[in-house]
């Protein structure tokens, strides 16, 4: 998998338009000083005279070996930066389920116990409406009333625990949008299950009854699309992390592309994809928990 990702990656730098090297010299030294000479220096360097050939097979050796290198624009180690930036897009993909999963089980439960309620009516319509309001518009009436008209918190940044408060609460706010509704959906079908039914006749309370046995049933495709979100997540939230400053690893690799720095998208390729095969399969894992039968094929 990591040398397919890796090798699609590859290729679709090739295609992009310009100077490989020009472009290296531009982000390296600025663009007053990217002139031919700069640029050949950076081809000679950096080994981008050499065939194309060649350049992907030591493209695909360094996947396969995790050789990340160093950055063709600020030497800085690959690893070093991928850490810092996927450590700063995780804290807020985690700070941002917790809270919208705050929002999302007592909203979603609720409407699912009452279906075809006022009270469900209404959680369509708001759910509705936040699913239908783009993250960074969302992004931008938080900063506005928040940071801007309150003062509450700040508008943008990282060095602060308060920094996180408004792209979390933007991020929350349209998972807890469609969570919400998952978790409704679940509910609604557990409670007609023929076990809720049984127990019900056999003189359990409806609360007793949901709380002890139902919640788990419910959990299993809430589970399975809380990890397709996580996943999600991690990749990057590159809109909101531009717009509130966010140092995250969506961020790190539009930075790269514009630069053609090839090991930083080189890494945050590779972490991606391995991200996305850890995520899943810790779903799985969960879901198998949670439910025994599914590893037996029953």
């Amino acid at each position: 998998m990591a040398a397919a990702v890796s090798t699609l990656s590859f290729i679709l730098l090739v295609m992009l338009p310009g100077d490989l090297a020009l472009k290296v010299a531009m982000a390296r030294y600025g663009e007053d000083l990217a002139d031919e000479q700069a640029a050949a220096y950076v081809r000679r360097e950096e080994g981008l005279d050499r065939p194309l050939w060649f350049r992907y097979g030591v493209w695909i050796k360094d996947t396969v070996t995790f050789n990340l290198g160093r950055s063709l624009v600020t030497g800085n180690s690959v690893a070093d930066d991928i850490r810092f930036h996927f450590g700063m897009t995780t804290r807020l993909a985690v700070c941002s389920m917790i809270l919208s999963l705050f929002l999302a089980a007592p909203w979603g439960i609720f409407a699912g116990l009452r279906p075809g309620s006022y009270t469900d009516l209404a959680s369509v319509i708001v759910s509705g409406c936040l699913v239908s309001i783009p993250s960074f518009v969302l992004g931008a009436v938080l900063i506005i009333l928040f940071a801007v008209k309150l003062r509450w918190v700040p508008a943008a940044g990282f060095m602060q625990a308060s920094n996180l408060i408004l792209p979390s609460m933007t991020l929350a706010l349209g998972l807890a949008a469609v969570s919400s509704r998952v978790i409704r959906t679940a509910t609604v079908e557990v409670k007609g299950s023929f076990f809720i039914t049984f127990a019900r006749l056999k003189g359990l309370s409806a609360y007793r009854v949901f709380y002890a046995h139902g919640v788990r049933n419910a959990a299993i495709p809430v589970v399975t699309f809380l990890g397709l979100q996580l996943a999600h997540l991690l990749d990057g939230i590159v809109v909101l992390e531009n717009l509130f400053d966010w140092p995250g690893i969506g961020n790190l690799l539009i930075q790269a592309i514009v630069a053609r720095d090839l090991p930083i998208i080189q890494g945050t390729t590779l972490v991606i994809g391995l991200m996305y095969v850890t995520v899943n399969a810790v779903t799985d894992m969960i879901c198998l928990w949670l439910d025994p039968r599914q590893g037996t094929g029953k």
